[in-house]
């Protein structure tokens, strides 16, 4: 049996990532031959002839969506080659309102949302709309940054008049918004903004290309009293899952790098709905969060392929299987997906260390 050949493509046209190094660490262990793509070189189509594998981890900038969605579906659906993300896993990535609607007309139990497509249909809507807080986010973005809670009527008008007039970038939130939701931490206030000025005036080519979000809304309902989400993470027919505790008076729990992985804590009718949707809607791995209603039922925000990242806690200490049995031990996403889509059960796992922020997270 020929040794397959993984091609791994660079994101932002920088170096491999340590969640990237992951993957090649596991393959040079196995002696599985892969090589580091570039699209800007001439050879670049060649190259993709010769590979069984592509991976292309795209992350959230407008610049890796651009190349995604040209080049997986033609690798992909006319090339026929393997690809982690494939198009089943991957063409709602980011984009809350896809998941919304994929999920909702699945039956599957995702929190109630807003979407309005005119000015008119979101001004309708809100004449009537009576159940303040509500959320607002853009359809893009993460780490809760473009997420805001909105008090009041007037507050959802001005909102709504905004995105359907000249619209709202990511990074366009108040010091306030911005300080809480990086925890008020001083060092990531400053090197927020010192990045944000670098991109704009000194580097322009580093910008990150996020575009105006116009001529839409989208609002989701507000469940209160949740004090933290939980976090799902599928990797084929294997599930993980941990809590995420919500910052000091906020809503939100994502970036809060407070965690819980002990699985004796886990609402087992999350972790049963993921497999659920992941074996039906084929994904090869998913990452869910979820929330309790007022009914203490279960319900979905949000979700993402891309998941965590190198030291995050995803599978770091055991694993369910499809019949939610548990298995310990520390296991990484990158191994059950490589093993997955090469079909090669027997590849083994070397010790992997990753530099990473998230070691500073707290675990509990």
């Amino acid at each position: 049996m020929k040794s397959p050949v993984v091609g791994i493509l660079k994101r932002n046209n920088f170096k491999i990532d340590s969640e990237i190094e992951v993957y090649k660490t596991i393959l040079d262990f196995n002696k599985i031959e892969n090589i580091s793509l570039d699209i800007n070189q001439k050879n670049f189509w060649n190259t993709i002839k010769e590979i069984d594998l592509l991976i292309y981890k795209w992350g959230h900038d407008h610049h890796n969506f651009q190349i995604a969605t040209t080049i997986l579906p033609i690798i992909e659906k006319i090339m026929g080659i393997k690809c982690f993300p494939d198009l089943s896993t991957c063409w709602h990535y980011d984009d809350k309102i896809k998941q919304y609607y994929l999920l909702k007309e699945n039956d599957f139990p995702v929190v109630d949302s807003f979407v309005f497509w005119s000015k008119d249909a979101a001004t309708e809507w809100l004449d009537e709309y009576d159940s303040f807080p509500v959320v607002h986010k853009l359809r893009n973005g993460s780490g809760s940054m473009a997420v805001k809670l909105v008090s009041s009527k007037r507050e959802a008008s001005r909102i709504i008049s905004r995105m359907f007039g000249r619209g709202l970038l990511q990074t366009d939130v108040s010091l306030y918004h911005t300080a809480k939701t990086l925890n008020y931490n001083p060092t990531k206030i400053f090197r927020h903004y010192a990045i944000n000025f670098r991109n704009r005036f000194i580097y322009p080519e580093k910008q990150q290309f996020w575009t105006r979000h116009k001529n839409y809304a989208y609002f989701q309902k507000f469940l209160p009293d949740n004090q933290w989400d939980t976090r799902v993470t599928t990797a084929g027919n294997r599930a993980h899952a941990f809590r995420r505790f919500t910052r000091p008076n906020d809503f939100r729990a994502s970036g809060s790098n407070k965690w819980d992985i002990d699985p004796a804590k886990i609402d087992m009718r999350m972790v049963r709905t993921a497999l659920e949707i992941s074996r039906k809607l084929r994904f090869q791995a998913m990452a869910y969060d979820f929330i309790f209603d007022e009914n203490n039922e279960p319900k979905i925000v949000e979700m993402s392929y891309l998941y965590g990242g190198a030291g995050y806690p995803d599978f770091m200490n055991g694993y369910w299987d499809e019949n939610l049995e548990w298995h310990p031990g520390r296991f990484w996403p990158q191994y059950f997906e490589l093993v997955d889509i090469l079909e090669m059960p027997d590849l083994k796992v070397p010790y992997i260390e990753t530099d990473t922020s998230y070691k500073k997270a707290q675990i509990e």
